[in-house]
């Protein structure tokens, strides 16, 4: 769930490009092209998230589809839907199109390289980024060493804090599989001034090829898990 936002910038906000980009290396990807996870809460699954990968034209194209719905006492209290298409080239993303529904709040973001910079067209806001800037989808390990990325609800940019927390036994298709832990805030920019405190706060793990294991954070309210399978 691409996820845990809720202020815009209603403002054009352009992030010095000074200085030469750095080559960037191209994401890993699974060799499967696929990878799916079970979203739990307390410990009982309300949703499926799944991420598949192509080469098209010498891009990668990334599609993520995900659903869960929460139900209390047999009455939905909420319900959340994504659809995002990432495409990628040479390491950099160079397209983006997000749809998510978040308990009946349509969102639309929709992201591209133009004129040396990655242009965000975003739910109440247009940004103008460095190109080497990426999405918080989560897939791609790269993000854990990026010092600014930007969500794909509301197209909000953040500066990223990412501390490794060593290697951890997760689940992975009911089997213990050893995973790198990290932990990430991320602090919303407002009209060019860094937040004193997160709204993106999540652990993420990864295994030993750098594929995404699991996540887990805190949102409306909730406490999720997400499981590979």
């Amino acid at each position: 769930m691409q996820h845990f936002y809720r202020t815009a910038i209603l403002a054009l906000l352009f992030i010095g490009l000074g200085g030469t980009l750095e080559a960037t290396a191209a994401p890993s990807v699974p060799p499967e092209g696929a990878l799916e996870f079970s979203v739990r809460k307390s410990g009982r699954e309300v949703g499926r998230h799944k991420i598949t990968f192509a080469q098209n034209d010498g891009a990668l194209v990334v599609d993520t589809v995900s659903a869960l719905q929460l139900r209390v006492a047999f009455v939905t209290v909420y319900r959340y839907t994504q659809r995002t298409r990432e495409t990628w080239r040479e390491g950099l993303l160079v397209g983006l199109e997000s749809e998510i529904d978040d308990n009946g709040t349509p969102f639309r973001i929709r992201a591209a390289q133009r004129a040396g910079a990655l242009h965000i067209d975003g739910h109440q806001e247009a940004l103008a980024v460095a190109r080497d800037v990426k999405p918080l989808s989560y897939w791609n390990m790269a993000l854990m060493k990026a010092p600014r990325g930007f969500d794909m609800q509301w197209g909000s940019l953040a500066d990223l804090a990412v501390e490794q927390r060593g290697s951890e036994m997760r689940e992975v298709a009911g089997k213990p599989v050893e995973a790198r832990r990290f932990s990430m805030r991320g602090y919303e920019i407002r009209k060019g001034e860094r937040q004193k405190t997160p709204w993106l706060n999540l652990d993420a793990w990864y295994d030993r090829n750098e594929q995404l294991v699991g996540l887990s954070f805190h949102y409306r309210g909730f406490d999720f898990d997400y499981v590979r399978q």
